[in-house]
């Protein structure tokens, strides 16, 4: 922009002059003159330098907007990948679970075997049982006859009352012993029953907790392995993005080497060009000067010119 401020000031002063002096009025307003004349012209380069910077801030955008276009599109090539290698991953971990759960089956399958163990113990005690018990009838039974004989024989020998006492006494501690047994056998039942169950839920939770333990981990090294594969794709990227902007930068490097050669290329031709055109005009001015002077003859003359032409029709070819 033209400095108007000092203008005025000029202006204002030459002004003052001019009231002492009237030339001093008439300079100013020639100098007022000047200034707004050439307003126009500095706008005009303004407005023309803006454009050419707008002008290569748009290609600038244009060759950002490519290099993104392009790197998208990569993205989405290793996007596309990470997404195969997590479903090769689900795969992986469908495989792990399977086995998890093989392994339960292999776990069911141990606590009926020991059921089937537990069962086949309380049958044998139950054999036992029923074999004391039997035995135990059989006694009673026996001592029932006994009793019986002894009843007929107190019958006729009141001497024998004192044994039938002891012989009953004997059989109500028979009898005790054979609840005992009972209760006994009872109990232990109870007792495999509730260690069954017992090592049935400690085993469950045992499972549950390898389970959860080895998912757990396995998730883990799962977001550990997808954290590590996406920065080093981000690393990668990196290093190829200034890789691809050092092979740019090389690239305009030797187109602009290029142009510099063809430009010498077609200079030095040009002076060729120039020196050859100089050698034949003095040639031909020779032949003029040796034919003004007649020291050649007019047909060597004619064949002077002749290749003369022959030449500048070369040259001109091309």
């Amino acid at each position: 922009m033209p400095p108007k401020k000092k203008g005025k000031g000029k202006k204002g002063k030459k002004g003052k002059k001019g009231k002492k002096g009237g030339k001093g009025g008439d300079e100013a307003g020639a100098g007022g003159g000047e200034v707004t004349a050439s307003e126009p012209n500095e706008k005009e380069t303004m407005l023309k330098n803006e454009l050419e910077k707008i002008t290569k801030e748009l290609e600038n955008a244009k060759k950002n907007v490519e290099d993104l276009r392009k790197e998208n599109e990569w993205l989405q090539q290793e996007a596309q990948k990470v997404r195969v290698e997590s479903h090769e991953y689900m795969s992986y971990m469908e495989k792990k679970t399977t086995k998890r759960q093989t392994t339960i089956i292999t776990l069911s399958d141990h606590n009926k075997q020991e059921i089937r163990n537990i069962q086949l113990q309380r049958e044998v005690m139950e054999e036992e049982f029923n074999e004391r018990e039997n035995e135990l009838k059989n006694l009673y039974l026996e001592k029932q006859n006994l009793l019986t004989k002894t009843t007929q024989e107190l019958g006729e020998l009141g001497s024998y009352k004192k044994l039938q006492t002891e012989q009953t006494k004997s059989i109500q501690n028979l009898e005790k012993e054979i609840q005992k047994l009972r209760s006994k056998h009872s109990e232990t039942i109870q007792q495999l029953k509730a260690q069954f169950l017992k090592d049935k839920r400690r085993y469950q939770e045992d499972s549950e907790n390898n389970i959860n333990t080895l998912q757990r981990e396995a998730n883990k090294k799962a977001i550990m392995s997808l954290t590590s594969h996406t920065n080093s794709i981000k690393t990668e990227n990196r290093q190829l993005r200034k890789e691809l902007l050092e092979l740019i930068r090389k690239t305009r490097a030797l187109q602009e080497h290029k142009a510099e050669l063809e430009d010498q290329r077609r200079q030095l031709l040009r002076e060729q060009q120039y020196s050859d055109d100089l050698k034949k005009l003095r040639t031909t001015r020779q032949h003029k000067v040796f034919k003004s002077f007649g020291l050649l003859g007019e047909s060597e003359g004619d064949g002077d010119e002749a290749s003369e032409t022959k030449s500048r029709s070369a040259s001109s070819g091309s």
